[in-house]
């Protein structure tokens, strides 16, 4: 089964040790933001996947397909 994009980015963000309010503090946007892109009601755009991919030290085909080669686990 494959994740949503948000489930990838939840789970690399705990993986990265930091809770939705570090990161957006980070980030510079709300923490209601995180929510939203994490439980898929809305996606962030491209210059914040960008600094996403950057923040969780991710590629973006990991963020965005899951990886390179189609895998579920972020690394």
């Amino acid at each position: 089964m494959t994740s949503t994009l948000g489930a990838r980015l939840k789970t690399a963000r705990k993986q990265a040790q930091l809770s939705q309010i570090e990161a957006a503090k980070l980030m510079n946007v709300s923490r209601q933001s995180f929510s939203k892109w994490e439980n898929d009601y809305n996606y962030p755009d491209l210059d914040n996947l960008v600094n996403l991919s950057e923040l969780y030290q991710v590629s973006l085909d990991d963020l965005l397909k899951g990886g390179a080669d189609g895998s579920e686990s972020i690394s």
